[in-house]
């Protein structure tokens, strides 16, 4: 099952906005305008730069896709042809808007006021930015990234944690490369990207730091490499991130139910009780205080991947009371695919 187009993120409520100064020009993190691809900021109504924030692309014609709301779903004769369209999701949802030209003017920004220590040189912002071009042009004719490029983007990743949220952004975007996913979750260097993408990710860390982090882990699962290293650093990786789902953001939110819903794809031709049990079980610990609908929708396209075709996680789900805790969802009409979706959960664990 293929979902195209971009993703929708919506404003934030300004009661659960973080704002970074920085430089005299504010970074809204995660806050998106799907019409022109940059943040408003509600303090200024100018478009700043935004990590990860979504494009003004859509869905191909007649596509229907469950993740943009564009296009989808037009009628209800529509709808009965297609007796489930939202799981089992087993292909991983990535995050892949960007901006290339403002990710690199913040970067050089923040490099100018950094401490002398950790000023980056020219020759290290030009290897950036090519990287960032080469990892950003999916039918780019340039070179894959170098060895050297990749090792200066992990040693730039560890830059002092109030300015390093535009190079999170790069390996948000560097790590869907084929060569960048291998040579950073390979199995000497992978154990190390996860611990420091954990300790960016504390509950008591910064929200944009917090909401790339987990996007990169999302962006993760689109190679072998990436998948395979967060398969293995489940329990802890999914543990840190059911942490979050207590920080007023619904970016973050949005994020931590795309990582719950990328393990729930991988575990879901699986016998593996225990994995589906703890994705059953921080899908349900985050349904009770999220409460934007796109993380509530995907929070259910993974519990209704996890228990598809799938007896044992079934009679889990029903034991952990799921279905009395997502009922209420079964009503819901705005978006359309909340209640369609929920429907078709309870269906199954009926």
């Amino acid at each position: 099952m293929s979902w195209t187009g971009s993703l929708i993120i919506t404003e934030i409520p300004i009661s659960c906005l973080f704002i970074l100064v920085t430089g005299g020009s504010r970074y809204v993190p995660g806050l998106g305008n799907d019409d022109s691809g940059f943040g408003a900021d509600p303090f200024t109504g100018a478009g700043r730069y935004i990590p990860g924030s979504s494009s003004n692309e859509s869905a191909p014609s007649g596509v229907a896709d469950p993740f943009t709301g564009k296009g989808a779903y037009s009628s209800a004769a529509q709808r009965q042809t297609q007796t489930n369209v939202y799981f089992p999701k087993t292909d991983g949802v990535t995050f892949e808007q960007a901006n290339a030209p403002q990710i690199i003017a913040k970067l050089k920004e923040l490099n100018e006021g950094a401490p002398q220590e950790h000023k980056l040189s020219e020759e290290t912002m030009e290897s950036l930015e090519g990287l960032l071009q080469v990892v950003c042009e999916a039918s780019s004719s340039e070179p894959p990234p170098t060895i050297q490029q990749i090792s200066l983007l992990w040693k730039v990743s560890h830059w002092p944690e109030e300015i390093v949220f535009p190079v999170l952004d790069i390996l948000r975007l560097a790590v869907r490369h084929p060569q960048v996913n291998e040579s950073l979750c390979g199995e000497a260097e992978g154990v190390q990207l996860c611990n420091h993408l954990l300790s960016l990710m504390r509950p008591e860390g910064r929200p944009a730091n917090q909401l790339l982090a987990l996007r990169t882990l999302c962006n993760c699962f689109s190679g072998r490499h990436g998948r395979a290293l967060l398969m293995s650093q489940r329990e802890t990786i999914l543990s840190r991130a059911a942490d979050l789902a207590a920080v007023c953001n619904k970016n973050i939110h949005i994020a931590l139910a795309t990582l719950v819903l990328n393990y729930a794809g991988c575990l879901h031709s699986q016998p593996d009780l225990e994995a589906k049990a703890q994705c059953l079980s921080v899908a349900s610990r985050a349904l009770e205080t999220v409460q934007d609908k796109e993380a509530i929708f995907r929070l259910l396209v993974a519990l209704g991947t996890t228990v598809a075709s799938d007896h044992t996680a079934q009679d889990l789900a029903r034991s952990l009371g799921v279905g009395s805790q997502i009922s209420r969802y079964s009503t819901v009409s705005e978006p359309s695919k909340v209640g369609e979706c929920c429907q078709l959960v309870l269906k199954a664990l009926h």
